[in-house]
């Protein structure tokens, strides 16, 4: 009976050596995904010990493999632009995805020299009175979009009018890429740049409230869904989508203003800052729902317009645009 039940104990035993030795080779297998630390790694890497001139090789080369392997991503770019650019040729939008790509590696690339290397970058401000209004705000939410370098951009804003930031990204798949990233934004803002990681928690929402009530800056990217968070229907370029609605429900109860604010790349280490005039959540005596989509519909204009002048910088590499399925 001892011998059965050590012998037992020992195949559990082995089951869980088998288990753990899965998880950690899982984990690091995790590190070279498309997603992984190891390519933003690699990048901190290239930054600190590459000239600068083979910077655009180095781009180009990284660019032409995730075309490739990065097929998921490639494919909604594609689905994307087929969307924003109506009647155009699919051949066509191929080199489309392909110039969205590269442009990605450049954002990142240049995030990751104004981390390390803390260099310099050349900024046009594009709608300087409401920057300035954001400036002095006492509590406000930033909406913006995945699109150019708003991780830069937190950053720039953070040193010019010398205030905290508090960014709100889409959880990462692989948890040292959180990681890795989040220090990379907190190092380059010079500790003024505070990352949460959105979830489905109702904690984070009254963190955001609180921050907002007590005068802090947050800001949040509105272009797409992610994860279970609550959604609301909206219009883009005529097809539906489901935004977050928890900007526009935080800026209605904090009673505090959304600046659109956006942050493209015009050339070499040379960006735009542009920022709309800011949406007010109205607090009406009719449905507070109809007061939410009133301003979902002005930001989706603004997000509309910015898309179809700079498509080649919006990032969305998940799905966003619903099927025929889902729209039914």
């Amino acid at each position: 009976m001892n011998r059965d039940y050590l012998k037992g104990k020992d195949q559990k035993s082995e089951i869980e050596n088998l288990r753990q030795s899965a998880d950690k080779n899982g984990h690091f297998l995790h590190r070279f995904a498309v997603r992984g630390v190891f390519w933003r790694q690699y990048l901190d890497w290239a930054t600190i010990n590459m000239p600068f001139y083979t910077y655009p090789v180095l781009h180009f080369f990284m660019t032409f493999f995730f075309f490739f392997f990065a097929a998921p991503a490639r494919r909604i770019v594609l689905s994307n632009l087929a969307i924003i650019l109506p009647g155009s040729c699919r051949a066509v939008n191929y080199l489309r995805v392909f110039r969205t790509f590269y442009n990605y590696a450049w954002t990142i690339s240049e995030a990751a020299i104004q981390k390390l290397n803390r260099e310099e970058f050349a900024y046009e401000i594009i709608g300087a009175k409401w920057l300035e209004q954001l400036g002095v705000a006492q509590g406000a939410i930033v909406l913006t979009a995945h699109m150019g370098n708003y991780d830069l951009g937190a950053a720039l804003f953070a040193e010019k009018f010398n205030r905290e930031i508090r960014l709100v990204r889409a959880p990462e798949p692989d948890r040292q890429t959180a990681q890795h990233l989040s220090a990379s934004l907190e190092k380059s803002g010079a500790g003024a740049v505070k990352v949460d990681y959105n979830t489905a928690g109702a904690l984070l929402s009254f963190d955001l409230l609180n921050a907002l009530r007590l005068g802090e800056i947050v800001s949040i990217q509105g272009d797409r869904m992610d994860g279970d968070l609550a959604g609301i229907p909206a219009h883009l370029f005529g097809r539906h989508i489901r935004l977050p609605n928890g900007p526009f429900v935080l800026a209605q109860v904090a009673k505090v203003p959304i600046y659109p604010l956006f942050i493209a790349r015009s050339g070499y280490r040379s960006y735009q800052i542009i920022v709309r005039e800011p949406i007010t959540v109205l607090r009406s005596k009719r449905d507070r729902e109809d007061d939410i989509a009133q301003a979902v519909e002005k930001w989706c204009r603004v997000l509309e317009q910015l898309i179809a002048e700079r498509w080649d910088q919006w990032f969305a590499f998940a799905p966003g645009f619903l099927s025929d399925e889902e729209d039914r």
